[in-house]
């Protein structure tokens, strides 16, 4: 996968020298796929008390090829994330992620979430957005 941000601390995303600290600074917004573009956007919404960016900030996933969630993902509340990194497509032991600099463009990345929950995705490009 193409990226046009790294992924810093297991809990951060790094676009053109802006951090975006998405365990500490952003609850869970919205998932939501668009299957005609196969198009992935995860989003988050800042906590006031914790930043002073007021932008939303979306994970977009172009051309997914490979989408997972967790079995029960839905059947509860999620308000954040836990941590993200890397999965080679045929490891599924979700105990240990791979950092950006041991990661290869076909591995999958791992979001992990409040409550257990996680999305797994692959795709041909991925960004951060900030609005």
């Amino acid at each position: 996968m193409n990226k046009g941000f790294v992924i810093g601390q297991s809990n951060e995303l790094i676009k053109d020298g802006t951090v975006y600290d998405l365990h500490n600074n952003y609850d869970l917004e919205c998932v939501i796929y668009l299957p005609k573009t196969r198009e992935l956007k995860i989003q988050f919404k800042p906590i006031p008390e914790f930043t002073n960016n007021g932008s939303l900030v979306s994970l977009i996933f172009n051309k997914t090829d490979y989408l997972e969630f967790s079995p029960k993902f839905g059947s509860q509340d999620i308000s954040g994330l836990d941590e993200m990194g890397y999965k080679r497509p045929d490891d599924q032991d979700d105990e240990w992620l791979m950092e950006e600099k041991h990661s290869s463009p076909s591995d999958h990345m791992f979001i992990s979430l409040d409550g257990s929950d996680y999305i797994r995705v692959h795709s041909q490009y991925a960004d951060v957005i900030e609005a």
